[in-house]
């Protein structure tokens, strides 16, 4: 019998209950002639994993939004797991999913499981040797607002809880000065959010310029905008232009050092939608290219 590793989030979803989820995951995977290790992502996960033994696993299943998909693909690269990643869409956002052309109702999603020869390999970004991210990291006013966007909030209105939160938060927007290194040429820039993207689809919502974690580059934005209808002209400007004409500096690279003039900042952290605690004067992000085989729709 064939084995999958499982790992769910039994926080995620928006209506189908856990119990259902779960239910679909393992009868699907039984009747393809998997059993199945299924861990969940709570506060034991990381003691629970820490000595699992992947060297026999066939595939690996992640149940959940993008911060679960980001967790399995750690797992993988850490464990040295010589298997696919399939992933069954069950979050707010799901980028990921979206770009690998995923569908996000579950019962279409396991479909991809019949045929798991059918892969692709994708790039992953990796901060300061430890962390790894696969739709992307950002600092600032922006990751204030989507790491303090309500779970409950999430679970009931999915991406657009972000939208909400953009609209109605209380955060200031400051703007302090970044030092950006890339390609040996360094940059002193003054905004209020980095963002470094690997991938980028919500909805089917494209940018002009082409951002895909395929091409073994990352791409880089600086937003310096002072107000939220700012923000509105510079988030429109990522999507609609090659180069953004306003409150947006951009770089492409393979590989950035970033400098911060205020420590506090590194609070403000997110990778893909979570929140995550780095303790360094300098984040060091590159990516890796084509590390990752994940199964994909035909």
């Amino acid at each position: 019998m064939k084995k999958a590793l499982v790992i769910i989030n039994p926080s995620a979803g928006l209506a189908l209950k856990q119990k259902t989820i779960k239910t679909l995951v393992v009868n699907k995977l039984s009747r393809l002639g998997y059993s199945g290790d299924m861990f969940e992502l709570n506060k034991d996960f990381e003691k629970n994993i820490e000595n699992y033994n992947g060297s026999k696993v066939d595939l690996v299943v992640a149940v959940g939004g993008d911060g679960t998909v980001k967790v399995a693909a750690r797992t993988i690269l850490q464990k040295n797991i010589k298997a696919p990643l399939a992933i069954i869409p069950f979050g707010s956002a799901n980028v990921i999913a979206m770009v690998l052309g995923i569908p996000l109702v579950v019962n279409r999603a396991l479909k991809q499981l019949d045929n798991i020869a059918n892969t692709t390999q994708i790039d992953v970004g990796l901060i300061n040797n430890r962390h790894y991210f696969l739709v992307g990291f950002s600092l600032g006013y922006i990751s204030q607002v989507v790491t303090n966007t309500d779970e409950a909030m999430k679970k009931k209105l999915g991406f657009f809880s972000y939208v909400l939160r953009f609209m109605f938060n209380k955060i200031k927007i400051k703007k302090i000065k970044f030092k950006i290194i890339a390609g040996g040429r360094s940059f002193w820039i003054k905004g209020n959010s980095v963002v470094v993207f690997n991938a980028l689809n919500y909805f089917g919502l494209k940018t002009k310029k082409i951002i895909d974690f395929q091409d073994g580059i990352l791409n880089l934005y600086v937003l310096t905008n002072k107000t939220f209808f700012g923000l509105i002209s510079a988030v429109w400007g990522m999507l609609w232009y090659r180069q953004p004409p306003k409150y947006v500096f951009s770089l492409d690279n393979s590989a950035f050092d970033i400098f911060l003039r205020r420590q506090r900042l590194l609070k403000t952290c997110q990778i893909d939608g979570d929140y995550v605690s780095l303790d360094a004067k300098k984040i060091s992000i590159r990516i890796l290219p084509r590390v990752l085989t994940v199964v994909k729709m035909k």
